[in-house]
């Protein structure tokens, strides 16, 4: 595809800089030579990739842990269509490497190159991909314009282009057209995500609407849930309230509700999860200041906790304890994020509520509300009220089951999206 002066201009400037900053890398991994950054350089260790089975090999970029979360139904599911396949799957944060090898979703799980010319000759050097994929927003020009020039099928999975990100994609347009014309085909979530695509300059018939996959994901294992439900000792008539994947700036609008809450009733517990683990330690001191007893979930087992207030500073937990929640917040509504998976907790049968801003999940918001199983609030006083609902125990049980047929009825993008990978396959392999 021909492009004009201003995108040539546009991608042979990013490259440059690219470069320049390539150089700097290479000075401080020679100066701090882990392994993680030499990852980062396109150094691979090949002893690890010489003991692949053999079989063609597809290359899954997935960023961190969310988008490693979301695209476990594909892997699963793809393994079964295609056995023979291996799949190496990148990643650029520490969470989402370690949650993608516990929950051995490839064959091989490393950090993704740097965008730079050389780290991405040697990455596809090492990899030798049939097939690229890269889940949601991985936008990076250098890799995608690197891949349509080695010929190699090259597809967006779980695609989106978010209210916050669109304007600046949009406002380096002359970039990011050639570079996202660089996918083979982008499978979106929704109709809006496709515009925002086509607006961006990808052309015509390289983009369609598979749904989220995340919709697909499997309940939490039972026995999983039984084992992290008996270690929290609780008795048989606590009343749990979760706040999940809370954010920076929301923990100090919504942790002034906890004195309230559980003077209610002697059964009520909290379960507050940040979304970043790093600030377990300080939503810990924040309820300590204002005089509230609460316990580190690290801290539970090893010790009697008569705390009622738990802070969540584990991986992998939050889906269970959705699964004896009484009622659920979801985070990154309360603050101008956009939205974390709302739908998790409602596949658990589980009432959910979260804030006015669901730009990131605007579509399964509207759903759940429309079901009568979510329930947007505006406020932290309205969530209060939504929480005093949910004390009665037929209101919350019913309110859940309509939540969680409103995710049933959302099913089915992951095998559309394999079906789409599938008939991108290279005969050859």
């Amino acid at each position: 595809m021909n492009y004009s002066l201003s995108n040539r201009a546009a991608v042979g400037l990013y490259q440059v800089l690219m470069y320049l900053l390539y150089i700097a890398g290479r000075v401080v991994g020679w100066i701090f030579p882990t392994s993680g950054f030499q990852e980062r350089l396109g150094f691979y260790p090949t002893s690890e990739l010489a003991q692949l089975p053999d079989g063609p090999r597809v290359w899954l970029h997935a960023a961190s842990a969310g988008e490693v979360n979301a695209i476990t139904p594909f892997c699963e599911a793809f393994r079964k269509a295609r056995p023979e396949t291996r799949i190496i799957l990148t990643t650029t944060s520490k969470t989402g490497k370690k949650l993608a090898q516990e929950n051995d979703l490839a064959d091989a799980v490393f950090f993704a190159p740097l965008d730079m010319g050389p780290c991405i000759k040697r990455a596809f050097a090492a990899f030798k991909p049939a097939v690229y994929l890269i889940a949601e927003t991985e936008f990076w020009p250098n890799i995608l314009l690197s891949a349509a020039r080695e010929k190699i099928p090259t597809l967006l999975l779980n695609g989106r282009v978010s209210d916050k990100s669109f304007p600046s994609y949009l406002k380096f347009k002359c970039l990011f057209a050639p570079a996202l014309n660089g996918f083979s085909h982008c499978f979106v979530q929704t109709l809006e995500d496709e515009r925002r695509l086509k607006a961006l300059g990808v052309l015509e018939g390289k983009v369609s609407v598979a749904g989220q996959m995340k919709y697909d994901l499997p309940p939490p294992d039972m026995t999983a849930v039984q084992n992290f439900k008996e270690s929290l000792n609780p008795p048989r008539k606590d009343i749990l309230f979760t706040f999940g994947s809370l954010r920076t700036g929301e923990d100090d609008l919504l942790l002034p509700l906890i004195p309230e809450l559980i003077q209610w009733a002697p059964e009520v517990k909290i379960l507050l999860a940040p979304r970043h683990l790093k600030n377990s330690r300080v939503i810990q001191k924040k309820l300590t200041d204002m005089g509230v007893a609460c316990a580190l979930r690290s801290q539970i087992g090893t010790q009697t906790i008569p705390e009622r207030v738990m802070i969540l500073d584990t991986m992998g937990e939050l889906a269970q304890s959705y699964v004896f929640s009484r009622g659920v917040f979801v985070g990154g509504t309360m603050v101008p994020i956009g939205g974390h998976n709302i739908m998790e907790p409602a596949l658990t049968g589980v009432p959910v509520c979260f804030g006015p801003y669901t730009s990131n999940v605007a579509e399964a918001a509207e759903v759940l509300v429309r079901s009568g199983g979510g329930f947007q609030v505006q406020n932290p006083s309205q969530l209060l009220e939504c929480f005093k609902r949910f004390m009665d125990e037929d209101f919350a049980k019913q309110a859940g089951q309509k939540a969680r047929e409103s995710v049933l009825s959302m099913r089915g993008a992951t095998e559309k999206t394999v079906q789409g990978v599938l008939n991108w396959w290279p005969s050859k392999s």
